[in-house]
């Protein structure tokens, strides 16, 4: 609790060791677990021979860059020191208060930025994460709340692992927005995926990361700054338009989806543009679209600001704010923690609004006990 508003930090990140593929894997897939390998003069994580992140499109590895961010790793040098280990994020936590965090992978985020030729393969990889990410939860499974991830290239691999994931004790499951053998997330290949999750009754997380193998619109960039700064909202962006208009909420009333990583001010004008669209053509093309986008949003979707957000009263001035969240994306360097705690505190939106985006909302999307 921080001046007396508890908080979900809903973007965090698992710092996964790059030993943990290996030692977590299902054993007949050990030859094949992801591993740093040397390529080039540079050491790499591999899997299938290949990088995790694709150096060929908007660069992950520039000089600039990597100094970028090991100066932002600085101010956490005692979490890093101690391996990121689950005492030092709670630690961290304490003293900041915040009461629960949501964790997504990273290195876990850009393996699934790629196609597997071993469908399997994949498959297994998201189990190594899930089981290691989950028995990381443990030193305290009510604040520590981990996302699963789904081998999404192969919708019925990823109704399994929904389904013993939420057996171990996952709150949501992270997702990429991008489109994998040319699907969005829209695709009725989704539809039985779709189904599962709304029965487990845990949200699907959108979450982008960068230089990815599979389509992104950072594509078209050529730098990370600029590739990272298009994909996350654009990705976000396309990813709720695809649910929307492609009938996924009105065959899944109940679905939720929380967008994180991608700031919140872009969400009044994409309503707006969705609205403009529905007026003009209604569901001319989209049949199962049988409401207004925004009435599907305030149904089934959240999205996560930052407290850094100066769009943010814009946004709950129009939107309202029962749909929006928090994050910080601790411990990456380009995230505000812990700075964007006080921030978020001192926005000049009501004391109401406050609560209900660190704490009520993000506790119904999630399912958390009050």
């Amino acid at each position: 609790m921080r001046d007396g508003r508890r908080i979900v930090d809903t973007d965090c990140h698992q710092m996964e060791p790059a030993a943990m593929w290996a030692d977590y894997i299902d054993e007949g897939f050990k030859d094949a677990a992801p591993g740093i390998r040397e390529v080039d003069g540079r050491k790499l994580m591999l899997v299938e021979g290949e990088s995790f992140v694709c150096e060929g499109k908007y660069p992950f590895s520039t000089p600039g860059f990597l100094a970028a961010l090991a100066k932002g790793m600085e101010r956490f040098e005692a979490s890093r020191k101690a391996g990121f280990d689950p005492a030092s994020r709670l630690g961290d936590m304490e003293r900041e208060g915040v009461d629960v965090q949501v964790i997504y992978p990273t290195s876990g985020g850009q393996l699934l930025g790629r196609e597997f030729r071993d469908p399997e393969l994949l498959a297994a990889c998201c189990r190594a994460y899930n089981d290691w990410s989950r028995e990381y939860c443990q030193l305290d499974p009510e604040r520590l709340r981990w996302a699963a991830m789904l081998p999404m290239q192969e919708p019925a691999l990823a109704i399994e692992e929904a389904k013993r994931a939420t057996a171990a004790g996952a709150v949501s499951f992270y997702v990429r927005p991008n489109p994998i053998r040319g699907r969005h997330l829209g695709d009725r290949a989704y539809f039985p995926l779709w189904a599962e999750i709304e029965a487990l009754d845990r949200p699907i997380c959108i979450h982008d990361s960068g230089s990815p193998h599979v389509p992104s619109f950072g594509d078209r960039m050529d730098t990370h700054t600029s590739g990272h700064m298009v994909a996350h909202p654009f990705e976000a962006m396309n990813a709720m338009m695809s649910f929307i208009w492609f009938g996924v909420f009105e065959k899944f009333p109940k679905l939720t989806v929380v967008h994180v990583e991608a700031d919140a001010g872009w969400v009044p004008y994409w309503l707006q543009r969705m609205e403009q669209h529905y007026e003009f053509s209604g569901n001319a093309e989209h049949p199962d679209l049988e409401r207004s986008p925004t009435e599907y949003f305030r149904q089934n979707v959240f999205v996560a600001c930052r407290g850094d957000e100066r769009t943010l009263p814009a946004a709950v001035e129009l939107v309202g704010d029962e749909n929006l969240t928090f994050n910080t994306d601790y411990p990456h360097p380009d995230g505000t923690w812990p700075w964007g705690l006080e921030q978020i505190g001192e926005q000049p939106i009501p004391e109401e609004s406050k609560r209900r985006i660190l704490w009520d909302n993000p506790a119904r999307a999630f399912r958390l006990s009050s």
